[in-house]
């Protein structure tokens, strides 16, 4: 049992790891809680600070969740707290006075080790969503309940249902500020650039549903 707490709590320490702020500070001398959004995920470093940035804090996220997933196995029960504290630790993150991220980018981590497919089906709604919306909020919030309903039509444990399902409100209520701003028709759309390569599109699509989807989960 004590184990078990040990594991967990070391999950949430993983999880608050502050990845966007530490690398806007060390390698751009940029606080993003300051800048553009304020948000520290993936698409605010991406919009902030450029294509690189935005990578480096998605990677950093979503290993997050890998490793503190990893860190449970084998037992279910002990993995399903590892990702959700994980996440409770990107959300509200001690070394943050309990502010940060959104919880996407190191949800996807979770949940892309713990059922790919589930992963894969959210990912195709959210780009459905956003090639029609352009707004990467509702695309993002579209996008999360797909988790939940894809793990219990696989026939996954109950566990694994109820755990996704805690996760997917979490990123809803963490969108509740462009939730009011999508029902006021204040929400701004990512635009294409004329001069944005194929590649850079592509990129701007993967930072943009890792974070601001932002898991997060």
């Amino acid at each position: 049992m004590m184990e078990t707490v040990v594991i967990v709590l070391l999950a949430y320490l993983i999880g608050a790891v502050p990845s966007g702020y530490l690398i806007g500070r060390i390698f751009y001398g940029v606080d993003l809680k300051k800048t553009g959004s304020g948000n520290i995920g993936a698409t605010n470093a991406y919009r902030t600070l450029g294509m690189k940035a935005g990578l480096a804090v998605f990677f950093c996220d979503f290993m997050k969740g890998v490793i503190a997933v990893h860190l449970g196995m084998p037992e279910p029960t002990t993995v399903l707290l590892c990702a959700l504290f994980a996440i409770i630790g990107n959300d509200w993150s001690i070394f943050l006075k309990f502010k940060s991220g959104k919880g996407v980018a190191c949800g996807v981590g979770a949940f892309t080790y713990i059922c790919a497919p589930a992963t894969i089906a959210s990912f195709i709604v959210w780009l459905i969503v956003f090639r029609w919306k352009k707004i990467v909020s509702l695309a993002s919030i579209a996008g999360a309940p797909v988790v939940p309903i894809v793990i219990w039509v696989l026939g996954e444990p109950w566990e694994y249902v109820a755990f996704s399902l805690a996760a997917a409100l979490i990123v809803v209520v963490k969108h509740k500020e462009n939730i009011e701003r999508l029902l006021r028709g204040e929400e701004k759309p990512i635009i294409q650039g004329k001069k944005e390569t194929t590649f850079s599109s592509l990129w701007r699509l993967f930072f943009s549903f890792s974070s601001s989807c932002s898991i997060p989960l």
